[in-house]
């Protein structure tokens, strides 16, 4: 994997196992019935960590994924740049139409998950230590590539 979590510590997928204890009363005390939902929030918890693990890492592979993605359409843009009007002796370098579409509507989901999140952060009136959300588009580094 490679990835590190919190404390630089190596990710590590592992199955986890959860222990039942039996409690000497009937399911109907409310003691039991509160250990049982208790259990139960904590599998939910630990599930939506495994999900949220196995996220941060395909966000990792993906941002090198767009960062290298994005160096070749700029090259490109580059290239028809000095071609100018010669552009057609280049048919080799076509838009990517279908996986421009693919990219737009990946972009999409992932605001919308994170802006998601932020409004109800913001209805809850809680604001994570350290972290600061930015809604719409990220500004970009380098700019568009002018030719």
């Amino acid at each position: 994997m490679g990835s590190q979590g919190p404390n630089g510590l190596p990710l590590v997928c592992a199955p986890y196992t959860v222990m039942l204890l039996p409690l000497r009363t009937s399911r109907q005390d409310p003691g039991a019935r509160s250990f049982f939902l208790w259990l139960q929030r904590m599998q939910a918890l630990e599930r939506e960590q495994d999900a949220l693990w196995q996220g941060l890492e395909l966000l990792e592979h993906g941002q090198a994924w767009f960062e290298g993605r994005l160096r070749e359409a700029q090259q490109q843009q580059l290239h028809l740049g000095a071609l100018g009007e010669n552009f057609l002796a280049d048919l080799h370098s076509e838009p990517h139409g279908p996986q421009l579409a693919q990219i737009q509507k990946m972009t999409m989901c992932l605001r919308s998950l994170v802006q998601e999140k932020e409004l109800s952060r913001q209805k809850a009136g809680i604001q994570p230590k350290g972290e600061t959300v930015q809604l719409g588009c990220p500004k970009m580094r380098g700019g568009p590539t002018r030719v």
